[in-house]
């Protein structure tokens, strides 16, 4: 479904482009055409650039992490070259043109299961799939859908994943999941009751968050979706979601963040209490999933 809608998104955005041009051209451009091709072309930089703002804004009144001038720029342009890539081609075009993976020789081998973010799809992880895929290690990357259902709406969705990863391999898969997705993680496994399986095993061998809103984010406060609701700081469903979990989860978790995420912020909500922290410095919410850090992590996790 969305990625239909960002077909169509894509396709209205070049006609509007195509047309603007076609008829500027003609008539001679004026201010309202330049300031129309402006937003159209740069208007998507121009906002990452003022969230990053009002993130670092945010975490100095909050006393957290703040992101350093010197590092906004590259942030900023990394954020913009991977946020065009996913929203403007892997998500509305390739979201399945790298299918699970579930081979015959990977019994006894850790597998991967994907949990992308807010307003994403699977496509966001064909980077990552592709390295697995030439691993020949299991992965399965799910679709969260309905976009904007409530958190718990998305248990089955990952349980089926999990399941089949562990149905070909044999093991609890690494859970990898970035932004929304490390909440969706966590409340599949409160769903467990306890995130221990009947062998004594963990359900999920590691579970590596990638800039996820564990304590909320700030910026929810200005959605409307249920799940984003769910995201706000100190939210009655995250206090609910927290007071289930075992204690022991922390020992699961790593958690990825950066000071310059201008989605979860201010900083510190990304890292889950107790949990083993990484930090990567000027970093967009997008452009971690780029890193090699993190992928590094993952190659680690499987064979470890």
């Amino acid at each position: 479904m969305l990625a239909r809608a960002t077909r169509l998104l894509f396709v209205a955005w070049f006609a509007l482009l195509a047309g603007l041009v076609t008829i500027e051209r003609a008539t001679g451009w004026t201010t309202g055409g330049l300031v129309a091709l402006y937003a159209l072309v740069l208007g998507h930089p121009t906002l990452l650039a003022l969230e990053m703002l009002v993130a670092r804004s945010v975490a100095a009144r909050a006393g957290a992490p703040v992101a350093r001038w010197r590092d906004l720029p590259g942030a900023l342009m990394g954020e913009w070259i991977v946020s065009t890539a996913v929203f403007g081609w892997r998500m509305p075009w390739r979201s399945n043109a790298v299918e699970d993976h579930l081979p015959k020789t990977s019994r006894g081998l850790r597998g991967v299961v994907f949990i992308h973010g807010h307003v994403c799809n699977r496509g966001l992880w064909n980077p990552w799939m592709k390295r697995l895929l030439k691993l020949d290690r299991a992965f399965v990357a799910v679709n969260l859908e309905p976009v904007f259902a409530s958190l718990d709406d998305y248990i089955p969705l990952v349980e089926r994943a999990v399941r089949r990863i562990e149905a070909t391999t044999g093991l609890a898969p690494v859970i990898v999941a970035h932004s929304m997705g490390g909440i969706v993680a966590r409340t599949w496994l409160r769903s467990r009751a306890t995130h221990r399986r009947s062998d004594g095993t963990d359900e999920a061998a590691r579970l590596i968050t990638i800039g996820a809103p564990h304590r909320g984010t700030w910026l929810a406060r200005l959605a409307l979706a249920a799940n984003a609701r769910q995201m706000r700081v100190d939210s009655d469903w995250l206090k609910a979601l927290v007071a289930r979990e075992p204690p022991t989860l922390p020992e699961l978790i790593t958690s990825w963040w950066s000071e310059c995420d201008q989605i979860v912020y201010p900083p510190p909500t990304a890292v889950f209490p107790g949990s083993e922290a990484k930090q990567l410095r000027g970093v967009g919410h997008l452009a971690l999933t780029a890193r090699e850090e993190i992928w590094n992590e993952i190659r680690w996790r499987i064979e470890y």
